[in-house]
């Protein structure tokens, strides 16, 4: 049966199945205080069960700069458009081999059928989205959901002509959303940055005067149709195009995730997710406002940093949770707060029942913030790591050094925090050598948990991006691109996030035959990381532990490079570990000993004794001390992720549901 909803928000794959839109759910409630009714449609939960979890898991998994999903469904959006099918499979299967499965062949023939498919998938869709009457359809677009939305943008305006259609997201951010409009007319409205502010009064203009509201009448930051004909407004910001952006976090009301819930309940899936919510408390870098990552492209034209106080974001958890049943709550912020420690972490420590919260911080937290934020509840962080060498990790501008991103790892795994991070390579200007040094230590972290190894990738508003030429860099739109829009150069340039360095000689971000003899310092980290994380999939987790009686330190060591699996350090060599236990820089401890009438050649020696025992490394000048303080706690599982967890076991194929 048919219901009436003015306003129809759909959420287009490839989003995660496993937590609903944050963005869709905000806008829902800013439509609601404007006293107008919407209904979020979760087309995305749609494709999972109509494509079934093997393909779906193929998909998901796919690096998004490589446009798989938007190839799947851009003959549905452009079906004018003919490209090279066969070159851009080409292309894909050599930058990710590990796609190909049993047999190219067949994993080949498999991705052409599903193309094949998506148009029925869009028929489908656009079917259940007018079963709503809907005035307005908007779709939220963030990385690979581009072209799906304007595939089903385009199947509903060829259907409902009187529906006006609206886009919004990171991928409608700037000269992207300029450039979605100019070209793909059955957008009647563009978003370009926050819609917090302005959808409330947009869609009520559009639902008491049409399609065609005059261009002086648009918010700042929306392209209309009127627009086409007048020509699009300009800015003095940096690439010259109207950004909507909201200067006061506190008034944003909070976000209506109840028809996502309502679709979860009907999903052939629905006993295998275990939903997660995701929430924002504040919008912006502070430390990209003072010295942003040259890779990071995440905020957009829209770096400054805006917070809510921490009063209410402990208030606004705790309401989510009851309000959804669901203690699981994952900060889709860039950076956590800093006053969060001392006014946020106390209340949420107090709590009888925590909640497991998820953050992104930055890497230079200290021994007592890592236990501040276990003891609240935050278990589970991503802390920008990037890379556990200096030299690297100064050309991210990341602030941090390798021998403080080794003891965050170590004070992760000693309160029980999990630690999402990866090493990624390909900067301008690395040297395969330092790999190579890196490699060489990264079999004595095995106790600690691993991260991934991750190629580079550059996006659009990083300095990589908007200052190429400082970096030597001649960046041009991803080459997958080409096979999906039916763009020139110059305007792909304008409308996709991804690009790639025109005299890069790497393959992808995968090794060809022949490329470890090119680079044999990366090659050694990808094997090294490969080790470390299979040492984690093992029965019982290596471990590297130490109680101290006050005389004498006896160590356990687990891991597989073990020179001992216990040992007893007493004297000058307890007093190194544990001034090492804090990484103290080694002519400072060299200093200490000296002072306490310590002989320098005993000093070697005890130092010399300790690294060989592969207890301590040394990183930046100074002393890591490996072992962690018995006792530990133990950490998350994998499936208590906050953001949500999805069983991806095999099930049912193909099933279509009505």
């Amino acid at each position: 049966m048919s219901t009436d909803v003015p306003i129809v928000l759909v959420n287009m794959p490839m989003s995660a199945v496993e937590r609903p839109s944050l963005a869709l759910g905000l806008l829902k409630s800013v439509l609601t205080r404007a006293g107008l009714r919407s209904s979020i449609v979760c087309a995305n939960i749609w494709f999972m069960e109509y494509i079934g979890l093997p393909d779906y898991h193929l998909l998901e998994s796919s690096p998004p700069e490589e446009a798989l999903v938007d190839w799947l469904f851009a003959g549905v959006a452009f079906p004018e458009f003919e490209p090279d099918h066969d070159a851009f499979l080409d292309r894909y299967f050599n930058r990710t081999p590990m796609h190909a499965g049993k047999g190219m062949a067949e994993s080949r023939a498999n991705l052409q059928k599903l193309r094949l498919l998506m148009g029925e998938f869009i028929d489908w869709t656009a079917d259940k989205v007018l079963m709503h009457r809907p005035a307005i359809v908007g779709c939220t677009s963030t990385f690979g959901q581009h072209v799906p939305s304007l595939a089903l943008l385009r199947r509903l305006s060829e259907r409902s002509p009187g529906v006006v259609t609206l886009m919004g997201g990171a991928n409608c951010e700037s000269v992207m959303g300029r450039t979605t409009h100019a070209r793909f007319p059955w957008v009647n409205y563009i978003v370009s940055g926050e819609a917090d502010a302005l959808m409330g009064a947009l869609c009520y203009d559009i639902l008491h005067r049409g399609k065609d509201i005059p261009s002086a009448d648009l918010p700042f930051g929306v392209f209309g149709p009127a627009h086409r004909k007048a020509g699009y407004p300009a800015t003095p910001m940096r690439d010259s195009v109207p950004r909507a952006v909201i200067k006061n976090m506190r008034d944003l009301p909070l976000p209506d995730f109840s028809d996502y819930f309502a679709e979860l309940e009907r999903s052939l899936y629905a006993d295998r997710i275990h939903p997660g919510l995701p929430m924002e408390f504040s919008r912006g870098c502070w430390w990209g406002e003072r010295s942003p990552c040259t890779f990071c492209g995440l905020n957009g034209g829209s770096i400054t940093y805006r917070q809510k106080p921490a009063e209410q974001a402990v208030e606004e958890m705790i309401e989510m949770s009851t309000r959804y049943g669901s203690s699981r709550i994952e900060a889709v912020d860039n950076i956590l707060a800093l006053d969060y420690f001392e006014k946020a972490l106390p209340h949420l420590t107090a709590m009888p029942r925590k909640l497991a919260i998820f953050f992104e911080v930055k890497a230079n937290l200290k021994r007592h913030e890592v236990e501040k934020l276990a003891s609240a509840g935050i278990r589970w962080i991503q802390p920008g790591i990037e890379s556990l060498d200096t030299r690297i990790l100064k050309l991210m501008g990341k602030g941090t050094t390798a021998a403080h991103n080794v003891q965050l790892l170590k004070w992760c795994r000693q309160y029980g925090v999990r630690v999402s991070w990866s090493v990624l390579w390909g900067f301008p200007g690395e040297s395969d050598a330092w790999y190579s040094e890196m490699a060489a230590c990264l079999p004595l972290l095995h106790h600690l948990q691993p991260g991934r190894t991750v190629r580079l990738r550059y996006q659009r508003y990083s300095p990589y991006h908007y200052a190429a030429d400082k970096y030597g860099l001649k960046l041009l739109p991803a080459r997958a691109y080409s096979y999906v829009y039916p763009l020139s150069e110059i305007e792909l340039a304008d409308q996709v996030y991804y690009f790639e360095d025109s005299e890069d000689n790497d393959v992808g971000g995968h090794y060809a035959a022949g490329d470890a003899n090119r680079r044999p310092g990366l090659q050694a980290v990808t094997l090294a990381v490969d080790a470390w994380q299979r040492s984690w999939y093992e029965r019982k987790l290596p471990m590297l532990w130490m109680r101290d009686s006050g005389e004498e330190l006896t160590v356990e060591d687990t891991r597989a490079i073990a020179v001992e699996r216990k040992h007893r350090v007493k004297g000058l060599k307890r007093e190194i570990l544990l001034a090492a236990d804090e990484g103290v820089p080694e002519t400072l401890l060299r200093k200490r000993l000296a002072t306490a009438n310590a002989i320098q050649a005993e000093i070697d020696a005890a130092i010399e004794d300790m690294t060989a025992r592969r207890l301590i490394i040394r990183l930046d000048g100074r002393l890591i001390g490996l072992p962690l303080w018995h006792p530990y706690e133990q950490m998350p599982a994998t499936t208590a992720f906050p953001g949500g967890y999805f069983d991806r076991r095999a099930m049912p194929v193909g099933i279509h549901r009505e």
